[in-house]
């Protein structure tokens, strides 16, 4: 069983959907936020944009909520973000998702209810979309594909792993890269039936980035290029918590 969980966001300009994810975990009943720990970094935010000790809530009753910022604002440095949120992570189970994700009283139920639950496999999650009315029930969303980054494992198998690469930050489209080592580390990779809920901009508008585009040429060029120039160096490990930071709650 999982004692306590750590959910680990990144978070770039998206105080809109910060606001709506502290609401989701207000209605959690009082004896799972006593087991849901929370870490946000905020991706170099630019001022207006980011998260401060004011914008969070302090009546959750959560175990905890630790928000961190990177001092770079780096074009996807959601790598990072993730890499820091695992480190300071003090349970042993961590989920690793994207702020336009939410988790479920259903999906949180689960998770801190399995036992046995496999500390040699990771997870992964069906995906539903948010619906356009409020407030809304499980059953009225809509089947989405699923995230394939978004990922339940432990801090030990994380480490196994060998986190996100930092060479790749500031370019988009290396989950693949991630998931490849995911794929040849653990034991098994499963996935629930239960969904994490997606909100798209049409609902929540800072949900997700729109300053950056997805899969330029760019990231294209560059992803290759670091990954042949990675390829040359024997025994290489993944590159973590290569910008500074500082934590502000």
């Amino acid at each position: 069983m999982i004692d306590a969980l750590t959910l680990v966001l990144p978070h770039y300009k998206n105080l809109g959907m910060l606001a709506e994810q502290q609401r989701i975990w207000a209605d959690y009943p009082c004896h799972l936020r006593r087991r849901l720990h929370v870490i946000v970094v905020d991706d170099g935010s630019p001022k207006g944009m980011r998260p401060s000790a004011k914008s969070i809530r302090k009546d959750l009753g959560l175990a905890s909520l630790r928000l961190y910022r990177t001092l770079k604002d780096v074009r996807w440095n959601w790598l990072f973000c993730r890499n820091l949120g695992m480190d300071q992570a003090t349970t042993d189970w961590v989920l690793l998702t994207d702020i336009d994700h939410v988790v479920p009283m259903e999906l949180l139920v689960r998770l801190l209810a399995t036992d046995p639950i496999d500390n040699t496999a990771v997870y992964q999650f069906a995906r539903v979309d948010a619906p356009h009315v409020w407030p809304y029930q499980l059953s009225d969303c809509t089947p989405y594909k699923p995230h394939r980054d978004t990922w339940l494992m432990t801090r030990t198998m994380f480490d196994a792993v060998g986190g996100y690469d930092e060479r790749f930050s500031g370019f988009y489209g290396t989950s693949s890269e991630f998931r490849e080592r995911v794929n040849s580390t653990a034991a098994r990779v499963i996935t629930w039936s239960e969904p994490l809920v997606r909100y798209p901009r049409e609902i929540i508008a800072d949900a997700s980035t729109t300053t950056y585009g997805r899969k330029e040429e760019q990231d294209r060029v560059n992803v290759t290029r670091i990954r042949s120039e990675r390829d040359q160096i024997p025994d290489w490990r993944p590159l973590r918590l290569t910008f500074p930071w500082e934590r502000l709650l």
